[in-house]
């Protein structure tokens, strides 16, 4: 059973604990790696499913993105980096995040290299910008989607598909080469499984079976990604993954 329950702004609003405010719309690798380590970790999280006309919810986070990330009356977390780092600490040493600080380093390293910027996700949303822009709206997001990201992640119409690709390859095969048994670090899934497994998401194809929710425009974007970029997963990411859903997280993917 799911350590997550999905509620409405009000309940979430009154209640204290974790808080978790993901994407209404879209499977989000980094707003499923946030739901995914509470999951793995058998910690309790309220979800609240962000519309796309949601000031409600930015007025009570200040936060006009996901994933945010609330715990009782601490500051929001709003990046990968500080939502790891809690976690971690509701979990506890060694379930999520090694507690030996050289393999803590270490691994924090690795999931950067899925999360962070220039990261496998952040690239993977340039393609589909990039083919947003190179097609006039026909393959990726609608143009104005498009221009609106664009700024957000830097795209400019001048990117090298051939340089992304490389980044890509370059980023995937560090991943391959440390992933060494069942899981990245002992024998249970921790904060790098989820990352690597939420992150191919957009590389695969996204039907029913995988998140039902998410509205054609959106499978659309997605598939730019998968188009450019799914060949070259190596098949033990591939594998990891499948393993990472059919034990740990759940398919289909629920939004809210």
């Amino acid at each position: 059973m799911s350590s997550l329950e999905y509620v409405d702004v009000a309940t979430a609003r009154a209640a204290r604990g974790t808080r978790i405010i993901t994407s209404a719309l879209v499977a989000s690798p980094w707003s499923e790696a946030a739901k995914g380590m509470f999951v793995v970790a058998n910690l309790p999280a309220l979800v609240v499913g962000r519309p796309r006309d949601a000031a409600d919810i930015t007025q009570w986070t200040g936060v006009d993105n996901v994933p945010v990330v609330l715990h009782d009356d601490e500051p929001a977390r709003t990046n990968w980096a500080a939502i790891v780092g809690l976690a971690s600490r509701l979990a506890g040493p060694d379930v999520l995040v090694p507690s030996d600080p050289e393999q803590r380093s270490a691994l924090m390293g690795l999931v950067e290299l899925v999360a962070g910027e220039q990261g496998l996700g952040w690239n993977a949303r340039l393609s589909m910008i990039h083919a947003s822009f190179e097609s006039e709206g026909k393959r990726g997001f609608s143009l104005p989607v498009a221009g609106y990201l664009a700024k957000r992640y830097g795209h400019t119409r001048s990117l090298d598909t051939d340089a992304l690709r490389g980044r890509v390859a370059n980023q995937l095969r560090i991943l391959d080469e440390k992933l060494t048994g069942s899981y990245f670090a002992g024998t249970r899934p921790g904060a790098l499984d989820v990352y690597a497994a939420t992150f191919l998401t957009p590389l695969t194809v996204i039907d029913d079976a995988v998140c039902p929710q998410m509205a054609p425009p959106i499978r659309t974007a997605f598939a730019a990604a998968k188009d450019l970029l799914g060949d070259l997963v190596p098949a033990r990411l591939w594998a990891h993954r499948t393993m990472m859903f059919e034990r740990h997280l759940a398919l289909p993917i629920r939004l809210a």
